[in-house]
């Protein structure tokens, strides 16, 4: 059967989605190398600094849960449960959580703020159209989940937990290694601190927070 042109362009932007991110986090990491802002390394910017941390951990261990339950699922089965009856999206809120982290690891309110901005905004269209693609394929039942769970920002009430999950252990493994680059930015985050500090490279102070 062949694609229509929407379904085409829905998937193209599947595909590249993590090259996409790739791209945008390198060039976004890449800045935090040569820019100091204002206060950096100061004590309350250390507090900014293990906030951050706190979040990355938050980020890993709820990609853990949220893989959990849709791993092995996606796209044979509408997932409703665990994560993924507090939103719809779980696994792209985490990732959120781990941009939020390493903006304020890296102690810069503009890098924060950047990274929030672009995060919020790309994702916005990679959501969407996977919304489309998942309608096509589960038809009036994930209308329904849409009408009752929210799309990206979790709601505060009750998980609904199943008896047993079960996850491939090839899959599993695969998600313990992408968790593993928001555990890695922790180290490379401090190896740029120490490389500011201690001038490894030339760097450019920006006077913003």
């Amino acid at each position: 059967m062949t694609s229509s042109p929407s379904t085409t362009k829905r998937f193209r932007s599947e595909i590249l989605r993590k090259p996409v991110s790739f791209l945008i986090a390198s060039a976004w990491l890449a800045s935090a190398f040569i820019l100091i802002p204002k206060g950096f390394s100061e004590s309350w910017h250390v507090v900014m600094k293990l906030s951050g941390f706190l979040f990355l951990f938050l980020a890993a261990l709820g990609r853990i849960w949220s893989y959990g339950f849709i791993g092995g699922r996606k796209n044979t089965e509408l997932c409703q449960d665990g994560p993924f009856s507090l939103c719809r999206n779980p696994l792209y809120f985490f990732s959120f959580l781990g941009v939020c982290g390493v903006g304020l690891a890296l102690q810069s309110f503009m890098l924060f703020t950047v990274g929030v901005i672009v995060f919020l905004t790309y994702y916005h269209f990679v959501i969407r159209a996977e919304e489309r693609r998942l309608h096509e394929l589960f038809g009036e039942p994930y209308a329904t989940y849409c009408r009752e769970v929210p799309r990206f920002w979790p709601r505060l009430q009750k998980v609904i937990m199943p008896d047993s999950v079960t996850l491939p252990s090839k899959l599993f493994t695969r998600n313990l290694t992408e968790v593993f680059w928001f555990l890695a930015v922790i180290v490379i985050i401090e190896l740029i601190e120490m490389g500011k500090l201690d001038q490894w490279w030339p760097t450019i102070s920006t006077g913003i927070w």
